[in-house]
């Protein structure tokens, strides 16, 4: 699986394309990829252990029950606190009817809004003569608001010499950007798509779109999603180069090129949202943090640890589970002996971490602890409310 602890490292100090391959091999099997949530990076991990399946040269065009069994396979930590929060009277339930445009219908079935997490669970409807594969459906999306606050934007295309579709979209609603860097007027600094659930019979897709915020989402009175460039992928098995992790031979096939639009009121608990701050109740040497925040979706973590930085960036050359390493290093449990997992996160400068991890404010109640390893010494301190 894709380390996400990783990501941003890739994304903002390195190359992505110089340094995936040596990375992702150092990396491999660390963590595991939470049900219902595809990283961006590990999209490409996730066709291939899907296709694996297959002796033949294409994957069929099918309906894979069994594509939902991958998808909830145990993890065997203490994680699932989004799941429960999307099944919770916090997620808000919008009762939309489908959109429906050459062949396809399309609607946005819930939405959950937190100052680091913006969620959304979509369906997709198809004709009986519209041909996909359920494994491998793709689609872009962009998610913004009232005052043009760019949350997300999402490309869906394939075999394209250039993407312009962030700065399509710019352009049409008037925003100012570096053409140098396409992404520093985003929001977010993860981002995942990826099906939920398959039926068969009615040839429904439905999918989540997860965005985590660089700081603080805003609050937006209004939200707009936009859904386009919807298509999917077939592939030739003997083409599958699983050292360095590409495919040779893909074909691509799209859709359709309709677009769907969708404004969605946001409601007062979103917009009235509280989100809790923390602090060690005792220090911890060598480590410092800038800020703890929690919120019904995650607890998020931003702190100085030269020691701990240093671990991350030498990662690459590191020898054995570098995962399982790093969580030895750091992490953080509950009273009840719970380990939280480690969703996301990247470094901030030379001394600086961000970490999001998959806690909420339902499990202060069971007291929340950092566990911090450096020069065989264990420091272990609770993170409480901020005086």
């Amino acid at each position: 699986m894709t380390n996400k602890i990783w990501k941003e490292y890739i994304d903002e100090v390195h190359n992505k394309k110089a340094n995936f391959e040596a990375i992702y091999s150092k990396t491999k099997g660390v963590g595991s990829m939470k049900r219902k949530l595809f990283n961006i990076a590990a999209v490409f991990v996730a066709i291939v252990v899907i296709g694996a399946t297959s002796s033949q040269i294409y994957a069929k065009i099918q309906w894979n029950v069994e594509f939902k069994e991958y998808q909830r396979r145990p993890v065997g930590e203490a994680q699932g606190n989004l799941d429960e929060v999307r099944e919770s009277d916090y997620a808000e339930v919008l009762n939309m009817d489908y959109v429906t445009q050459d062949g396809v219908s399309v609607k946005v079935d819930s939405i959950l809004l937190t100052d680091d997490c913006l969620d959304a669970n979509l369906s997709f409807q198809f004709a009986q003569d519209k041909q996909v594969n359920a494994q491998t459906f793709r689609y872009g999306f962009a998610v913004y608001d009232e005052n043009k606050n760019i949350y997300g934007v999402f490309s869906g295309l394939r075999n394209v010499k250039k993407d312009y579709t962030a700065q399509f979209l710019y352009e049409d609603l008037g925003i100012q950007y570096d053409k140098k860097d396409l992404y520093s007027v985003q929001l977010n600094d993860g981002a995942s798509r990826g099906p939920i659930e398959v039926n068969e019979a009615e040839k429904i897709i439905k999918s989540n779109i997860n965005l985590r915020a660089k700081d603080v989402f805003p609050r937006s009175k209004k939200l707009y999603i936009q859904v386009f460039d919807l298509g999917y992928d077939m592939y030739d098995m003997d083409s599958i180069n699983y050292r360095t992790h590409t495919i040779d031979n893909v074909e691509s096939f799209e859709i359709t090129d309709a677009k769907w639009f969708f404004e969605i009121d946001v409601p007062d608990k979103f917009y009235e949202r509280n989100t809790l701050e923390l602090q060690l109740a005792q220090e911890i040497p060598g480590f410092e943090i800038e800020s703890a925040t929690l919120t019904e979706t995650s607890l998020v973590l931003r702190f100085k640890s030269q020691a701990y930085v240093d671990f991350m960036l030498a990662g690459k050359d590191f020898e054995g589970n570098f995962g399982e390493a790093a969580k030895a290093m750091l992490n953080i449990t509950d009273g009840e002996g719970n380990v939280y997992q480690d969703m996301a996160g990247g470094t901030r400068g030379e001394d600086c971490y961000k970490m999001t991890l998959d806690a909420g404010k339902k499990d202060l109640d069971k007291k929340l602890f950092i566990n911090f390893t450096v020069d065989g010494k264990k420091y272990t301190s609770e993170l409480v409310k901020k005086d």
